[in-house]
């Protein structure tokens, strides 16, 4: 090598060296940046608890109006995740924005900073296990992944338990570790997840025991007192600060974990929306988790066996963890989101030992300039790579599958600003959209419920509103909707929502909004009843449930 090389490949390395120092000294506002702008691209709805589980309930909490499912008025939800979005509607209030296009977008900056601390708490966890190098690979994927960038950035209640369960990883002490390992600020992480989601236990359970097994045979007895003590004394305060919060939320002393116990577990009634087959998480939920990062999760973990790239415990937790939540009939892919920061720690173990010398900034003495190239075509491959085959989808479901649903709120604020709203009814599969948090205006709103049964016994003789529309949907309107001079309130049952008991009549509403495909089945009632289309939305070009296809349409009633 010649001294004009070796003079520009130091000062390249210097430069290098600069530029990640500086890239970790500001990774969190990096990420958070990134983030920001990663939740201005969500305009879609995907699951139905991004809001009927968490801004629903909130902006009822402080605005006084709006629907709470049937789980709140059973006290099986805990209300620490949705106080989150209440503080945020409650400084709008106080600050007199609430009625500005912030009360849309304040809470999607909360849920950034949520994804931010999950994409740098995985960068930390992965340095403090596998090191610097590693670490970046890890980042770089949770920052790529699709599922953090389509489905973290919502205001799910997975997302903030992900984002206590990463930063709780960086803390634990893993393989018994103790370089920067401290088990009572990880239990106090871990116990803040289990607030606000009672499940997250079983992850936590799985890790203490191999965290117990694990312990040296010299002084195991000690270890594992201090271990269950501590953990005690810890779980016994977050219990304590649990019932505290939901008593707040519910006026009242409850336990929602154990209503959650006997609906889900003791009668196995999470059913009713739907059974997953055994192994369910390990063929269905994986898969979409990685995706195209699964082979690099698995090769890491391989590596980490053979080579002690980085310890295997995480591994062995994640698989004991998927173990125990498919012990439940009804399964879903982000039950596991809690996973994805070890997953993310594996592909960078994968993904450094594949790369080569460049990513260490270590190059090789042989060929420097021939090994050199081949380094930065292995980063440049493994990062188009990521973010081919995930910056696609997560465009495509942020922006376009299933955002009908949301564009359609626009419309209605709309029609309500200029009276033209005196009803709005949602002749939907129930939870097909948001709701008051959305329109946030104090109208008259219904839609097709399907609340499950309370008791197994009930479940043949359960009334199934929405399913009694789908079956006969003219003959269920004909039924339900009363006559114009039909007016008296107080002749129709409502719910302590203000909303129509199931199947019972109510008024007929101004605006009905529906997807394309039942329209054609129930065009002819519609005119009939002076209904015409006013609106409407591309929702998707796909849908896996029929009752859900085509655009979603606005009709309105002539006066």
């Amino acid at each position: 090598m010649t001294r004009a090389a070796a003079k520009h490949n130091s000062g390249a390395g210097r430069l290098l060296g600069m530029a990640g120092r500086l890239f970790e000294r500001h990774l969190f506002l990096t990420l958070l940046l990134l983030r920001l702008g990663n939740v201005c691209l969500v305009q879609t709805f995907i699951h139905p608890d991004e809001t009927w589980q968490s801004l629903e309930v909130a902006h009822r909490a402080v605005f006084g109006y709006g629907y709470i499912t049937w789980e709140w008025r059973h006290a099986l939800r805990g209300f620490a995740h949705p106080m989150l979005f209440a503080a945020v509607y409650r400084l709008l209030a106080l600050l007199r924005l609430d009625d500005t296009g912030l009360i849309l977008a304040a809470p999607y900056i909360l849920v950034a900073v949520i994804a931010a601390t999950i994409d740098y708490a995985t960068f930390a966890f992965a340095r403090r296990l596998a090191g610097n190098q590693v670490a970046k690979w890890a980042v770089l994927c949770s920052a790529l992944s699709w599922t953090m960038g389509s489905g973290i950035v919502r205001p799910l209640v997975n997302s903030a338990e992900t984002a206590l369960t990463a930063a709780a990883f960086v803390y634990w002490p893993w393989n018994r570790s103790s370089t920067r390992a401290s088990l009572p600020t990880a239990l106090v992480l871990a116990a803040l997840s289990c607030i606000i989601r009672p499940t997250s236990a079983a992850l936590w359970l799985c890790a203490g025991l191999v965290l117990v097994i694990g312990q040296p045979r010299t002084d195991a007895i000690a270890r594992t007192a201090y271990i269950v003590t501590t953990a005690a004394v810890i779980g016994i305060a977050a219990v304590g600060l649990m019932l505290v919060i939901d008593h707040v939320g519910y006026g009242r002393w409850v336990f929602p974990p154990y209503q959650f116990y006997i609906f889900n577990v003791q009668q196995d009634l999470a059913t009713w929306f739907g059974e997953s087959p055994p192994f369910y998480h390990l063929y269905v939920s994986m898969p979409i988790l990685f995706t195209s990062m699964l082979p690099f999760v698995l090769h890491g973990v391989y590596m980490s066996y053979r080579r002690h790239y980085a310890s295997t415990e995480p591994a062995i937790v994640a698989a004991a963890a998927s173990f125990v939540f498919s012990l439940v009939g009804h399964m879903e892919y982000r039950f596991l989101y809690p996973l994805l920061p070890i997953g993310f720690l594996y592909a960078g173990v994968s993904i450094h030992t594949l790369v080569g010398p460049m990513a260490n900034g270590e190059p090789s003495k042989d060929k420097p300039d021939l090994q050199n190239k081949r380094g930065v075509w292995s980063v440049c491959n493994v990062v188009l790579y990521l973010a081919i085959t995930n910056i696609p989808a997560t465009l495509y479901l942020d922006l376009v599958h299933q955002r009908g649903v949301v564009d359609v709120f626009g419309f209605l604020r709309q029609q309500a600003d200029g009276g033209k709203v005196s009803s709005i009814g949602f002749l939907m599969p129930c939870h097909s959209t948001p709701f008051y948090s959305h329109l946030h205006r104090d109208v008259p709103m219904w839609f097709l419920s399907c609340e499950p049964p309370l008791e197994r016994t009930m479940l043949d003789s359960h009334y199934w509103e929405a399913n009694d529309f789908e079956q006969s949907p003219t003959l269920f309107l004909q039924r339900i909707f009363s006559s114009d001079d039909y007016q008296s309130k107080s002749a129709i049952q409502f719910t302590d929502n203000s909303h129509p008991l199931p199947g019972q009549p109510r008024q007929i509403p101004s605006h009905l909004v529906l997807y394309d495909g039942m329209v054609r089945r129930i065009h002819d009632y519609l005119s009939d009843m002076a209904y015409t289309e006013c609106a409407r939305f591309f929702n998707t070009h796909f849908s896996g449930d029929s009752r859900r296809e085509g655009d979603v349409v606005v009709y309105c009633r002539n006066a």
